[in-house]
Protein backbone atom coordinates (compact mmCIF):
# COMPACT_ATOMS: atom_id res chain seq x y z
CA UNK A 1 0.00 0.00 0.00
CA UNK A 2 1.13 3.53 -0.78
CA UNK A 3 -0.26 6.70 0.77
CA UNK A 4 0.43 9.74 -1.41
CA UNK A 5 -1.99 12.23 0.14
CA UNK A 6 0.29 14.32 2.36
CA UNK A 7 2.68 17.07 1.38
CA UNK A 8 6.38 16.19 1.30
CA UNK A 9 6.14 12.51 2.21
CA UNK A 10 5.12 9.12 0.90
CA UNK A 11 3.99 6.42 3.30
CA UNK A 12 4.25 2.70 2.61
CA UNK A 13 3.05 -0.51 4.25
CA UNK A 14 2.64 -4.18 3.41
CA UNK A 15 -0.03 -6.68 4.44
CA UNK A 16 -0.81 -10.32 3.87
CA UNK A 17 -4.21 -10.71 2.15
CA UNK A 18 -6.88 -11.85 4.62
CA UNK A 19 -10.39 -10.97 5.77
CA UNK A 20 -8.78 -8.46 8.15
CA UNK A 21 -5.35 -7.50 6.78
CA UNK A 22 -2.81 -6.16 9.28
CA UNK A 23 -0.24 -3.54 8.34
CA UNK A 24 3.48 -4.26 8.47
CA UNK A 25 6.67 -2.58 7.22
CA UNK A 26 5.16 0.87 7.74
CA UNK A 27 7.64 3.42 6.46
CA UNK A 28 7.62 7.12 5.70
CA UNK A 29 9.92 8.58 3.07
CA UNK A 30 10.73 12.26 2.81
CA UNK A 31 10.37 12.95 -0.91
CA UNK A 32 11.87 16.44 -0.88
CA UNK A 33 14.97 16.20 -3.01
CA UNK A 34 13.95 12.97 -4.76
CA UNK A 35 13.75 13.63 -8.51
CA UNK A 36 11.02 11.12 -9.42
CA UNK A 37 8.30 8.94 -7.96
CA UNK A 38 10.25 5.89 -9.11
CA UNK A 39 13.18 7.00 -6.91
CA UNK A 40 10.85 6.94 -3.91
CA UNK A 41 9.70 3.41 -4.77
CA UNK A 42 13.29 2.25 -5.12
CA UNK A 43 14.20 3.81 -1.77
CA UNK A 44 11.39 1.85 -0.12
CA UNK A 45 12.71 -1.35 -1.69
CA UNK A 46 16.22 -0.70 -0.38
CA UNK A 47 15.17 0.26 3.13
CA UNK A 48 12.51 -2.42 3.64
CA UNK A 49 14.08 -5.29 1.73
CA UNK A 50 10.70 -5.83 0.02
CA UNK A 51 10.81 -6.26 -3.76
CA UNK A 52 7.83 -4.55 -5.37
CA UNK A 53 7.65 -6.44 -8.63
CA UNK A 54 4.96 -9.09 -8.52
CA UNK A 55 3.13 -7.59 -5.53
CA UNK A 56 -0.48 -6.45 -5.59
CA UNK A 57 -0.59 -2.73 -4.81
CA UNK A 58 -3.22 -0.17 -3.83
CA UNK A 59 -2.30 3.50 -3.81
CA UNK A 60 -4.31 6.31 -2.21
CA UNK A 61 -3.97 9.87 -3.49
CA UNK A 62 -5.65 13.19 -2.80
CA UNK A 63 -7.97 14.32 -5.58
CA UNK A 64 -9.64 12.63 -8.52
CA UNK A 65 -8.33 9.25 -9.69
CA UNK A 66 -9.74 9.22 -13.22
CA UNK A 67 -7.60 8.72 -16.30
CA UNK A 68 -4.20 7.32 -17.31
CA UNK A 69 -2.20 10.32 -16.08
CA UNK A 70 -2.59 11.47 -12.47
CA UNK A 71 -1.22 14.57 -10.76
CA UNK A 72 -0.29 14.05 -7.14
CA UNK A 73 -2.04 17.05 -5.61
CA UNK A 74 0.39 17.74 -2.76
CA UNK A 75 3.61 17.10 -4.69
CA UNK A 76 5.25 18.20 -7.95
CA UNK A 77 4.91 14.78 -9.56
CA UNK A 78 2.68 13.41 -12.29
CA UNK A 79 2.44 9.63 -12.56
CA UNK A 80 0.88 7.22 -15.04
CA UNK A 81 -0.96 3.97 -14.51
CA UNK A 82 1.18 2.27 -17.15
CA UNK A 83 4.35 3.45 -15.40
CA UNK A 84 3.19 1.97 -12.09
CA UNK A 85 2.21 -1.26 -13.85
CA UNK A 86 5.74 -1.48 -15.27
CA UNK A 87 7.21 -1.29 -11.74
CA UNK A 88 4.85 -3.83 -10.15
CA UNK A 89 4.35 -6.07 -13.17
CA UNK A 90 0.57 -5.68 -12.91
CA UNK A 91 -2.07 -2.96 -12.68
CA UNK A 92 -2.11 -0.88 -9.50
CA UNK A 93 -5.40 0.01 -7.78
CA UNK A 94 -5.58 3.78 -7.30
CA UNK A 95 -8.19 5.25 -4.97
CA UNK A 96 -8.97 8.62 -3.44
CA UNK A 97 -7.73 9.14 0.14
CA UNK A 98 -11.26 9.77 1.43
CA UNK A 99 -12.38 6.54 -0.24
CA UNK A 100 -9.51 4.84 1.58
CA UNK A 101 -10.84 6.16 4.88
CA UNK A 102 -14.23 4.78 3.93
CA UNK A 103 -12.69 1.37 3.23
CA UNK A 104 -11.00 1.53 6.63
CA UNK A 105 -14.38 1.56 8.40
CA UNK A 106 -14.75 -2.17 7.71
CA UNK A 107 -11.50 -2.95 9.54
CA UNK A 108 -13.06 -2.62 12.99
CA UNK A 109 -10.26 -0.32 14.19
CA UNK A 110 -12.16 2.98 14.21
CA UNK A 111 -13.57 4.70 17.30
CA UNK A 112 -17.05 6.09 16.70
CA UNK A 113 -18.87 8.70 18.77
CA UNK A 114 -22.61 8.92 18.12
CA UNK A 115 -23.65 12.48 17.30
CA UNK A 116 -27.32 11.81 16.66
CA UNK A 117 -29.51 8.73 16.37
CA UNK A 118 -28.65 5.35 17.84
CA UNK A 119 -26.51 2.35 16.99
CA UNK A 120 -23.31 1.94 15.01
CA UNK A 121 -22.77 1.56 11.25
CA UNK A 122 -23.65 -1.96 10.12
CA UNK A 123 -21.80 -2.86 6.94
CA UNK A 124 -23.60 -6.21 6.80
CA UNK A 125 -26.90 -4.45 6.06
CA UNK A 126 -27.93 -3.28 2.59
CA UNK A 127 -27.79 0.49 2.16
CA UNK A 128 -25.53 3.49 1.79
CA UNK A 129 -23.46 5.60 4.17
CA UNK A 130 -21.53 8.83 3.68
CA UNK A 131 -17.92 9.19 4.78
CA UNK A 132 -17.26 12.93 5.09
CA UNK A 133 -13.75 14.22 5.80
CA UNK A 134 -13.02 17.81 6.83
CA UNK A 135 -9.27 18.28 7.25
CA UNK A 136 -6.96 20.07 4.79
CA UNK A 137 -9.97 20.19 2.49
CA UNK A 138 -13.44 18.68 2.28
CA UNK A 139 -13.96 15.27 0.71
CA UNK A 140 -16.70 12.67 0.65
CA UNK A 141 -17.09 9.03 -0.33
CA UNK A 142 -20.12 6.79 -0.39
CA UNK A 143 -20.11 3.32 1.19
CA UNK A 144 -22.54 1.12 -0.73
CA UNK A 145 -23.53 -2.32 0.56
CA UNK A 146 -25.50 -4.36 -1.98
CA UNK A 147 -27.99 -7.16 -1.35
CA UNK A 148 -25.22 -9.75 -1.53
CA UNK A 149 -23.21 -7.95 1.16
CA UNK A 150 -20.57 -6.75 -1.29
CA UNK A 151 -19.10 -3.36 -0.34
CA UNK A 152 -18.34 -0.75 -2.97
CA UNK A 153 -16.85 2.66 -2.30
CA UNK A 154 -18.03 5.45 -4.59
CA UNK A 155 -15.51 8.27 -4.87
CA UNK A 156 -16.78 11.83 -5.17
CA UNK A 157 -15.43 15.37 -5.34
CA UNK A 158 -18.53 16.72 -3.61
CA UNK A 159 -16.65 19.39 -1.69
CA UNK A 160 -16.32 21.33 -4.95
CA UNK A 161 -20.07 21.60 -5.53
CA UNK A 162 -21.48 25.13 -5.56
CA UNK A 163 -22.63 26.44 -2.18
CA UNK A 164 -26.17 27.82 -2.02
CA UNK A 165 -26.89 30.35 0.79
CA UNK A 166 -30.03 29.76 2.86
CA UNK A 167 -30.36 33.24 4.36
CA UNK A 168 -29.15 36.82 3.92
CA UNK A 169 -26.29 36.40 6.39
CA UNK A 170 -25.01 33.32 4.55
CA UNK A 171 -25.35 35.20 1.27
CA UNK A 172 -23.09 37.98 2.58
CA UNK A 173 -20.62 35.45 3.94
CA UNK A 174 -20.55 33.52 0.66
CA UNK A 175 -20.05 36.73 -1.32
CA UNK A 176 -17.08 37.66 0.86
CA UNK A 177 -15.62 34.14 0.59
CA UNK A 178 -16.05 34.09 -3.20
CA UNK A 179 -13.81 37.11 -3.75
CA UNK A 180 -12.82 37.33 -7.40
CA UNK A 181 -13.77 33.72 -8.14
CA UNK A 182 -16.76 32.79 -10.26
CA UNK A 183 -18.42 30.77 -7.52
CA UNK A 184 -17.90 29.62 -3.94
CA UNK A 185 -17.78 25.91 -3.09
CA UNK A 186 -18.93 23.99 -0.04
CA UNK A 187 -15.26 23.30 0.69
CA UNK A 188 -14.48 27.01 0.72
CA UNK A 189 -17.28 27.69 3.19
CA UNK A 190 -16.50 24.79 5.53
CA UNK A 191 -12.81 25.71 5.59
CA UNK A 192 -13.45 29.29 6.76
CA UNK A 193 -11.17 30.31 9.63
CA UNK A 194 -13.25 31.42 12.62
CA UNK A 195 -10.83 34.31 13.15
CA UNK A 196 -10.47 35.20 9.47
CA UNK A 197 -11.15 38.60 7.91
CA UNK A 198 -13.99 37.25 5.76
CA UNK A 199 -16.37 37.31 8.73
CA UNK A 200 -15.93 41.06 9.22
CA UNK A 201 -16.34 41.61 5.48
CA UNK A 202 -19.69 39.82 5.70
CA UNK A 203 -21.09 42.28 8.23
CA UNK A 204 -21.65 42.11 11.95
CA UNK A 205 -21.36 38.39 12.77
CA UNK A 206 -20.45 37.92 16.46
CA UNK A 207 -17.55 35.60 17.29
CA UNK A 208 -19.91 33.44 19.36
CA UNK A 209 -22.13 32.74 16.33
CA UNK A 210 -19.35 31.58 14.01
CA UNK A 211 -18.94 28.00 15.35
CA UNK A 212 -22.71 27.52 15.17
CA UNK A 213 -22.87 28.76 11.58
CA UNK A 214 -20.07 26.40 10.51
CA UNK A 215 -21.60 23.43 12.36
CA UNK A 216 -24.95 24.08 10.71
CA UNK A 217 -23.27 24.29 7.29
CA UNK A 218 -21.58 20.94 7.95
CA UNK A 219 -24.96 19.40 8.78
CA UNK A 220 -26.61 20.87 5.69
CA UNK A 221 -23.79 19.63 3.48
CA UNK A 222 -24.23 16.12 4.91
CA UNK A 223 -27.99 16.28 4.26
CA UNK A 224 -27.34 17.44 0.68
CA UNK A 225 -25.09 14.41 0.14
CA UNK A 226 -27.70 12.08 1.60
CA UNK A 227 -30.21 13.34 -0.95
CA UNK A 228 -27.72 13.28 -3.85
CA UNK A 229 -26.55 9.70 -3.27
CA UNK A 230 -29.49 8.10 -1.46
CA UNK A 231 -27.26 7.54 1.58
CA UNK A 232 -30.02 7.14 4.16
CA UNK A 233 -28.09 4.83 6.49
CA UNK A 234 -26.17 7.72 8.03
CA UNK A 235 -23.08 9.89 7.86
CA UNK A 236 -19.61 9.34 9.33
CA UNK A 237 -17.53 12.49 9.84
CA UNK A 238 -13.77 12.35 10.21
CA UNK A 239 -10.80 14.72 10.19
CA UNK A 240 -9.40 17.09 12.81
CA UNK A 241 -11.21 20.13 11.47
CA UNK A 242 -14.45 18.17 11.35
CA UNK A 243 -14.02 17.33 15.03
CA UNK A 244 -13.55 21.02 15.86
CA UNK A 245 -16.70 21.95 13.95
CA UNK A 246 -18.61 19.45 16.10
CA UNK A 247 -17.57 20.84 19.48
CA UNK A 248 -20.30 20.51 22.10
CA UNK A 249 -21.43 24.15 22.00
CA UNK A 250 -22.06 23.93 18.25
CA UNK A 251 -23.60 20.44 18.21
CA UNK A 252 -27.24 21.66 18.38
CA UNK A 253 -26.66 23.75 15.24
CA UNK A 254 -25.37 20.67 13.43
CA UNK A 255 -28.35 18.62 14.58
CA UNK A 256 -30.81 21.33 13.54
CA UNK A 257 -29.76 20.90 9.90
CA UNK A 258 -31.33 17.40 9.93
CA UNK A 259 -34.63 18.50 11.47
CA UNK A 260 -35.82 21.09 8.95
CA UNK A 261 -38.91 20.55 6.82
CA UNK A 262 -37.96 19.18 3.40
CA UNK A 263 -38.66 16.33 1.02
CA UNK A 264 -37.86 12.90 2.51
CA UNK A 265 -37.60 14.54 5.93
CA UNK A 266 -38.53 11.27 7.66
CA UNK A 267 -35.48 9.55 6.17
CA UNK A 268 -33.21 12.51 6.97
CA UNK A 269 -34.39 12.85 10.56
CA UNK A 270 -33.95 9.12 11.11
CA UNK A 271 -30.41 9.00 9.72
CA UNK A 272 -27.72 8.64 12.44
CA UNK A 273 -24.44 10.55 12.46
CA UNK A 274 -21.10 9.56 13.95
CA UNK A 275 -17.76 11.26 14.54
CA UNK A 276 -15.02 8.84 13.54
CA UNK A 277 -11.44 8.65 14.80
CA UNK A 278 -9.18 6.42 12.73
CA UNK A 279 -5.57 5.37 13.13
CA UNK A 280 -3.52 4.76 9.97
CA UNK A 281 -6.81 5.19 8.15
CA UNK A 282 -5.49 5.67 4.61
CA UNK A 283 -3.07 2.74 4.61
CA UNK A 284 -5.58 0.53 6.44
CA UNK A 285 -8.28 1.43 3.92
CA UNK A 286 -5.97 0.74 1.00
CA UNK A 287 -5.27 -2.69 2.52
CA UNK A 288 -9.00 -3.41 2.91
CA UNK A 289 -9.65 -2.38 -0.70
CA UNK A 290 -6.77 -4.50 -1.95
CA UNK A 291 -7.86 -7.49 0.13
CA UNK A 292 -11.37 -7.44 -1.31
CA UNK A 293 -9.97 -7.11 -4.82
CA UNK A 294 -7.75 -10.17 -4.30
CA UNK A 295 -10.73 -12.16 -2.98
CA UNK A 296 -12.80 -11.22 -6.03
CA UNK A 297 -9.96 -12.23 -8.36
CA UNK A 298 -9.63 -15.62 -6.64
CA UNK A 299 -13.39 -16.14 -6.75
CA UNK A 300 -13.55 -15.31 -10.46
CA UNK A 301 -10.57 -17.58 -11.21
CA UNK A 302 -12.29 -20.46 -9.43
Amino acid sequence: MIEASSEGVLRFATATPSDRPRLANIRQIDIRGLPTFTDALQQFERESGVALRGLNCAMAIAGATSGETLSLVRSRWTITRSGLAAVFGKDVIIINDVAARAWATRSGTATMETLRGIGSPNLNRTGRYIMLMVEEGVGAAIIDVDRDGVIRILETESGHMDFSPACEREERLAHAAKGINQYVSWEKMLMLDRQGQIWSQAGDIPDSDRPKILANLLGRFAVNLMHAYGAWQGVMITGGRGARLLESSARPAFDAAFNGRRNFSRLVIGAPSWRVEQREAVLTGAAECLSQNVRVELRDAA
